[in-house]
């Protein structure tokens, strides 16, 4: 098969279209944990481990070279989940601003047998999210949906594309602390690995 094109937001091949969150929910999407062996779909979420914790330091954050609407744009897929999630996140990453508050998350989906991992992270208040999510060539629709813990939908991703992105062009801001289910999920047939992570500066 041909490599992805570049991912350009008005092509399909585009990460996510921003979500619009629900309007009585804070806005934010979601981190992830690390985790060296691939979950397996559980009726439990699986709890992330937060990497960023208070009292933050202002001074500890990248300075912001970059631009959230534009950063991902230049990206071109290999079609290798690990590569492309590094490519996103060394371009959405540190140069605009972020750090990593939760380590990503390493999976494997398959439209059949194990269509959707769930991960559970708790948010800060005071602090701008981005969610990203980057699958194998094998997958051509991968999705992110947030849920509250009683399954009320907040934001998910509607784009098909290997790469999801919950607000594609900017952060998004918790003005409470919060716990989010995470939900990343494969549309349609297809099958291989993913990547999930979360960054955040403050707002």
């Amino acid at each position: 098969g041909k490599s992805p094109p570049p991912v350009d937001p008005g092509a399909g091949g585009a990460p996510a279209a921003p979500a619009v969150p629900d309007p009585s929910a804070p806005h934010g999407p979601a981190p992830v944990a690390a985790d060296d062996d691939d979950p397996t779909e559980s009726a439990n979420p699986i709890p992330m481990t937060v990497e960023l914790s208070k009292p933050y330091d202002r001074s500890s954050f990248p300075k912001k070279t970059g631009n959230d609407k534009t950063c991902w744009q230049t990206i071109s897929l290999s079609g290798d989940a690990s590569k492309d999630y590094e490519q996103v996140a060394a371009s959405c990453g540190a140069p605009t601003g972020l750090l990593e508050y939760a380590k990503p998350v390493k999976g494997h989906l398959h439209s059949v047998k194990d269509k959707r991992d769930t991960f559970t992270l708790k948010l800060q208040k005071g602090l701008c999210y981005r969610y990203f999510a980057v699958a194998d060539s094998g997958i051509k629709d991968l999705d992110i949906l947030v849920e509250k813990p009683n399954g009320a939908l907040i934001a998910d991703d509607k784009q098909t594309s290997p790469v999801a992105i919950i607000e594609s062009d900017k952060t998004w801001c918790m003005d409470e602390d919060a716990e989010y289910d995470f939900h990343i999920e494969v549309d349609g047939a297809g099958a291989g690995k993913y990547v999930f992570g979360v960054w955040a500066r403050p707002k």
